[in-house]
């Protein structure tokens, strides 16, 4: 099942990188924000699958330098991996500087390599790739907090509570009917 989930993710992303953002000039890369979710939420390996996968991908459907886009998300996916599991990634802040330190380094992993391949190579502002970064962060944090929350967050909140307050006793019980 999380399968399906993280490729219904990446393709929705593909989906509305390829639509939405290339039409209206957004400096946002929505593969790259499903790349930094995964690999925070399952660890280097799965961040390097679904780098691999989204960045072949996009680079397909962008008509750029195939393996480009595959070989940075990668890196971006396996390095995040290893970040989120040496430490406690729980705070939105904390989301918010993993998703734009990701960016900052894709973003010069991404320049560096098409620098590699061509004579004349790639000219990039920093503004762009702050901005972008700035975008990849609000909207990773943004994703990331409603994947958090999700259905149902609320009562499953109020059941904790209840929990303590039976084995405390004390507090919060007026939260549920015990019968």
């Amino acid at each position: 099942m999380k399968i399906a989930w993280v490729g219904l993710g990446l393709g929705l992303a593909l989906a509305l990188q390829t639509t939405l953002a290339t039409g209206i000039g957004a400096p946002v890369d929505l593969v790259l924000v499903v790349v930094v979710a995964v690999a925070v939420a399952g660890g280097p390996l799965e961040g390097v699958w679904v780098g691999t996968v989204g960045g072949l991908l996009q680079d397909a459907l962008s008509g750029g330098v195939i393996g480009v886009g595959g070989l940075t998300k990668t890196l971006v996916g396996y390095v995040v991996g290893r970040v989120g599991g040496q430490f406690m990634i729980t705070r939105p802040w904390h989301y918010m500087l993993v998703f734009f330190f990701a960016s900052l380094v894709h973003s010069g992993c991404f320049v560096g390599v098409y620098g590699l391949l061509s004579d004349e190579g790639t000219m990039t502002s920093y503004g762009a790739v702050l901005a972008q970064a700035t975008a990849n962060a609000a909207i990773g944090v943004a994703v990331t907090v409603a994947i958090r929350m999700g259905p149902g967050a609320f009562e499953r909140r109020v059941w904790r509570r209840g929990g303590l307050s039976r084995r405390f006793g004390g507090g919060f019980s007026r939260h549920r009917v015990v019968r």
